[in-house]
């Protein structure tokens, strides 16, 4: 009986009177944690203020500095893309110009073997 004897005490007899008591408690405790929140609330609000205004000054300055970085990248492009057409351009002309060697080639090999075949074929017509 002692252990209930404890709980009689600690607690009150009645659930009730425990119910109050707890209730009680937690009230006091919220208006507590009110009180000592309210400065660091204040803070906060000063906190975000600051930060706000802050981040307005910045703005432009990231905004403008965002754009000369586009425009940055955009000439960067440009002259690439050109590069590259230019070196495409070549690559075409050098495939055309060996083509048109080898097909020259070619032709002028035809050339002298039919001269030659041509040749003795007049030679014995004489």
């Amino acid at each position: 009986m002692a252990l209930g004897d404890f709980f009689k005490k600690l607690f009150g007899s009645s659930p009730k009177e425990v119910s109050d008591k707890a209730e009680t408690f937690a009230e006091e405790t919220l208006e507590k944690a009110k009180v000592a929140a309210a400065p660091l609330v204040d803070k906060v609000e000063d906190f975000v203020d600051t930060a706000r205004e802050k981040v307005s000054e910045h703005i432009p300055a990231a905004k403008e500095t965002l754009e000369n970085a586009v425009e940055t990248v955009k000439e960067k492009a440009s002259e690439y893309a050109e590069k590259a057409e230019e070196m495409a351009e070549n690559a075409v002309a050098s495939v055309k110009n060996a083509f048109a060697n080898d097909a020259s080639e070619d032709a002028e090999e035809i050339r002298t073997k039919a001269e030659d075949v041509i040749k003795p074929a007049d030679e014995n017509a004489d």
